[in-house]
């Protein structure tokens, strides 16, 4: 009882963790965008346009160490067999890539040392630090399983080692796409992730494993209309985000000022409270049935 009481306590500090660092990476935007608006002169910008371009601002080491710290704590955060669990997975993997690769380096937006160090090198040396921590990480977890990769179960193995290989070859072979792409692709897949795991929870009508098991806050039923409601929401964000976005490059107009950063806070805040519902709902039980495999 005190080792599963134990296990439980570890969930939950995982899962606040993730909360407090979403709330840590506000609360700095928002002391940054004060900051700078105290000091802007007339005319001047003091608002940026995406969350991501605070990475060049004094707010660089936040958002670097809220996107790392969440990725692990979804790698670490066991889901539901096959499909939630992988979806963590590729979610802090996505989360890591984000975080060491920025929007392109912007001169209007590069004010100065030390946040405006040269990004190519950094880049490189940082993603390569996790390509190599990765293999490794991915050879122990196949070990124990290498006979899964021959069968149907290894499916799950066969798509990490694919989304290693692409992130190796894209920034080995195409080193300035790389630069110029990789952030917006992580950042799209992390929250088309995010979604996927919102809507899996939707699903699920058996949490519990039994009659002393009970969960906390709403009523299961309540959850899953929930958890519908903000998956369909997110995506609509996303999608509509998405098509603004191109439509708008298609006939050569710039984006509404700070459009990016309204989306980007919008879906991070419906994420957490996403977090937040599911948080509460996991107090008692740390993990759903399924994920028990129960």
């Amino acid at each position: 009882m005190a080792e599963a009481q134990g296990v439980i306590l570890t969930y939950r500090y995982l899962r606040v963790g993730i909360v407090s660092m979403v709330l840590a990476l506000f609360a700095a935007l928002a002391l940054q965008i004060s900051a700078d608006r105290a000091a802007a002169g007339p005319g001047d910008e003091w608002w940026l346009s995406a969350i991501s371009a605070y990475f060049y601002t004094p707010v660089q080491s936040i958002l670097v160490g809220v996107l790392l710290v969440v990725g692990l704590c979804l790698i670490a955060i066991k889901g539901r067999d096959g499909g939630e669990d992988v979806l963590l997975n590729f979610a802090g993997m996505l989360a890591f890539l984000t975080a060491v690769v920025p929007t392109p380096l912007l001169p209007r937006v590069c004010t100065g040392e030390p946040y405006c160090l040269e990004v190519p090198e950094r880049v490189a040396n940082n993603v390569g630090a996790l390509l190599i921590a990765g293999f490794a990480v991915l050879l122990l977890a196949t070990w124990p399983r290498r006979r899964d990769l021959v069968r149907g179960r290894g499916w799950d193995l066969w798509a990490t080692w694919a989304v290693w290989a692409a992130v190796a070859g894209a920034h080995l072979v195409w080193p300035e796409a790389f630069l110029d792409w990789a952030h917006y692709v992580a950042a799209v897949l992390l929250f088309l992730c995010l979604i996927a795991v919102a809507w899996v929870n939707a699903r699920d009508v058996a949490v519990t494993s039994g009659p002393d098991e009970r969960i906390r806050g709403l009523s299961p039923a309540r959850y899953r209309r929930t958890y519908q409601v903000i998956a369909v929401t997110m995506l609509t964000v996303l999608a509509v985000a998405l098509g603004v976005h191109f439509g708008f490059q298609a006939v050569g107009r710039p984006l509404p000022a700070q459009s990016v950063f309204v989306v980007e806070a919008l879906l991070l805040l419906i994420f957490a409270v996403f977090w937040v519902l599911q948080t509460i709902e996991f107090w008692e039980i740390g993990l759903p049935a399924k994920a028990r495999g129960q």
